[in-house]
């Protein structure tokens, strides 16, 4: 489905090389066609994604390119993409994915892709999920393949050897879903060498930095664009798509992941880095020409939150790897994550670990101890924050607890994106954790009333299974915008919870994935992408 939303402009637009790094020419009964396979997700939530391209033009060495191409088709997979084979007769093409999972085995997929419906389907059976090093169509009934060993243990020429396996079946548009079992691929060992990915054609030099993922995204007074990303802590743009400046990610702070604006003619910026979580970088940098005008360490992991009178601080346990994922906007106060970490006292010695052998309480210790409480609690803005430019902590009688954070007695709750509803009301996002890394997550979009003595049970909460990355509310309409890691993007009545709309954002024929989201007025906002680009959209009529 695809959500009813024009888009106006793509703004932050770069060259890209397709994407991802694997690039097969492949021959097709109608003509040269190119499929395009990622191989480095931004997340493990977001799959591997794969594209189908008809071949537009030659470059200088006659290789075909799909600059400026539409995409036929799109998927995504849990495996890189290894080989591809269009059916001689059929519009269909066989995908073969897989890759080494660190440990012993070869894992992987074959995947039928019908290109006039648009669908796939997963053939390998849950007994067989093996790595495809190579395809090939021999008749319309016939798919050779070479089948990486299940492993190598004890092994080694696994890695240059493989099965040889000739399926054949009378029908393959009409083959079921999981229907090729382990007793359909056995076959002779053969040469069967892992398959190395090409250059994408066509693109920008692969040396020069990748656009990242989009971090936030802020509308100034005038209309212009603040964002932060993986490849930049701050970047100011016109509403027409023009890049006024870019402070680009340091090599030790890496990129931003939120700004927030100080004084109207700065914004503190919280860095993504270091890559040890025991600390945090801020930079305040100047709007008119992005130059650095400061820079606060913390002496231990904090985040950056927004007030009524500007930026604040607010402590951030290390270790658990979320560094204010709550984002809150809208509200009179501002909210955080509150996690109670007392200091350490038992003065036994760390391994690398952060593992000890006696029985302590320490919060850093995973042997003993009951986990502490996490509390939804706010920043008491009555009392000034004096001068906005100066970032700092709140006073320990400023931060008030409202309820804990989850609603379920015993359940962990990581945070999430949220906007204030009115005075008293939150609509919130949140990941239960049940102890599994990747996708489908369970995970609620909910609605809680802060008022004195509210308990924060929600009145309303929707389940969704990946993980909420931004969410914002439009007033005029009372609609809920959330963007999940699956790249859908769903609109929920903000009184009700009720659902409006679902479906996926598409650009040239291609699903992105949202990972910022700002509202900028009646049934328009700003989305911002996983692959560096910022979409300007409208909400079409239905």
């Amino acid at each position: 489905m695809i959500f009813p939303l024009a888009v106006d402009r793509i703004l932050a637009d770069r060259p890209r090389a397709g994407v991802g790094r694997s690039v097969l020419t492949v021959p097709a009964p109608t003509g040269t066609h190119v499929v395009i396979g990622g191989h480095d997700p931004t997340n493990p939530e977001d799959g591997y994604p794969i594209g189908v391209y008809a071949a537009t033009a030659r470059d200088a060495g006659g290789s075909a390119t799909t600059d400026g191409a539409r995409a036929l088709a799109w998927l995504r997979t849990d495996r890189p993409l290894r080989a591809a084979a269009f059916h001689p007769t059929e519009p269909l093409l066989a995908l073969g994915t897989g890759s080494y999972d660190g440990g012993y085995f070869f894992e992987g997929q074959l995947v039928l892709l019908d290109l006039a419906s648009g669908e796939h389907r997963y053939l390998f059976a849950d007994d067989c999920r093996r790595e495809v090093r190579f395809l090939e169509w021999t008749d319309a009934n016939t798919l050779r393949l070479l089948l990486a060993p299940p492993d190598d243990w004890k092994d080694p020429a696994a890695w240059s050897e493989g099965h040889r396996v000739d399926l054949t079946r009378p029908d393959w548009r009409a083959l079921p879903a999981r229907s090729v079992r382990h007793k359909d691929v056995l076959g002779p060992r053969v040469p069967a060498a892992q398959p190395q990915p090409t250059p994408p054609v066509g693109g920008p030099d692969e040396d020069r930095p990748r656009p990242g993922e989009i971090r936030s995204l802020t509308l100034l007074p005038d209309g212009d664009i603040l964002l932060t990303a993986d490849h930049a802590l701050l970047e100011r743009w016109s509403a027409r798509g023009e890049r006024r400046w870019s402070v680009p990610a340091d090599p030790e702070l890496g990129g931003g992941r939120l700004a927030v604006v100080a004084d109207g003619a700065s914004a503190w910026v919280e860095t993504l880095g270091p890559p040890r979580r025991d600390r945090g970088e801020f930079l305040r940098i100047g709007l008119s020409a992005g130059t650095e005008l400061a820079r606060l360490a913390t002496p231990g992991p904090a985040a950056l939150v927004t007030t009524s009178e500007g930026p604040l601080l607010v402590p951030m346990p290390a270790g658990y790897g979320e560094r204010a994922w709550s984002r809150f906007r809208h509200g009179p106060h501002a909210i955080f994550r509150d996690i109670p970490r007392p200091p350490c006292t038992c003065g036994c010695p760390w391994d690398g670990d952060e593992d000890c052998d006696c029985d302590c309480t320490c919060p850093l210790c995973t042997v003993g101890g009951e986990a502490e409480e996490v509390w939804l609690t706010v920043v008491d803005t009555a009392v000034p924050t004096g001068d906005p430019a100066r970032l700092a902590f709140p006073a320990a009688e400023r931060c008030r607890r409202l309820f804990p954070w989850s609603w379920e007695p015993g359940e962990i709750h990581f945070g999430g994106p949220g906007a204030w509803v009115g005075e008293t009301d939150l609509v919130m996002a949140t990941v239960r954790y049940d102890g599994h890394v990747g996708g489908p997550k369970q995970g609620f979009v909910t609605r809680r009333p802060t008022g004195k003595g509210s308990s924060g049970i929600p009145s309303w909460a929707f389940p969704v299974d990946r993980t909420p990355t931004a969410l914002d509310i439009d007033p005029s309409s009372g609609t809920v915008l959330v963007a999940l890691r699956s790249g859908e993007l769903i609109a929920l009545d903000s009184t009700t919870g009720t659902l409006r709309a679902r479906g996926h954002v598409h650009v040239r024929g291609v699903p992105v994935i949202p990972t910022a989201l700002t509202v900028t007025g009646p049934g328009r906002f700003l989305l911002g992408t996983n692959d560096g680009r910022v979409l300007a959209c409208h909400v079409k009529p239905t």
